[in-house]
């Protein structure tokens, strides 16, 4: 098995769907944020400007907020991608184990990084290996 600690997409389905969701919800939140601000301005501010004047007037309250949030929304994905790895990567793992084992081949006992998730599913496989392993050598 080659050691994929380093990479970050270990099941692109997977992880490729958390990441566009993540997506997502940052660019409702942002859009929403910038609809709010934009209301308030307009309700609040002064009635006299047109609209590219209360624009110019958010621009310069929220510049620094805009681009705060444009700049971190790589860095949530990236976390978020390295996070799911500790769910993610056991299933492949497991799965894999579990391909090698229904095709008869010998496997090797599995064991899990000490912060995965579903720890316990290596110990679970392991148990069913050894007896069907057992129950082959008995045949």
């Amino acid at each position: 098995m080659s050691n994929k600690r380093g990479t970050v997409y270990v099941d692109r389905l997977v992880q490729g769907a958390l990441a566009r969701r993540i997506v997502v919800h940052w660019c409702v939140f942002f859009a929403l944020s910038m609809i709010s601000l934009t209301a308030l301005e307009l309700f609040l501010g002064d009635p006299e400007l047109p609209l590219t004047g209360h624009l110019s007037v958010l621009w310069g309250k929220y510049a620094f907020f805009v681009i705060l949030m444009v700049s971190i929304l790589p860095t949530f994905v990236y976390d978020s991608m390295k996070l799911s790895n500790r769910f993610a990567g056991p299933v492949m793992r497991l799965r894999e184990s579990i391909r090698d084992l229904a095709q008869g081949e010998s496997v090797e006992e599995l064991k899990f990084r000490d912060n995965d998730f579903w720890r316990e599913l290596s110990d679970d496989f392991n148990a069913v290996a050894k007896r069907v392993h057992g129950s082959e050598a008995k045949a």
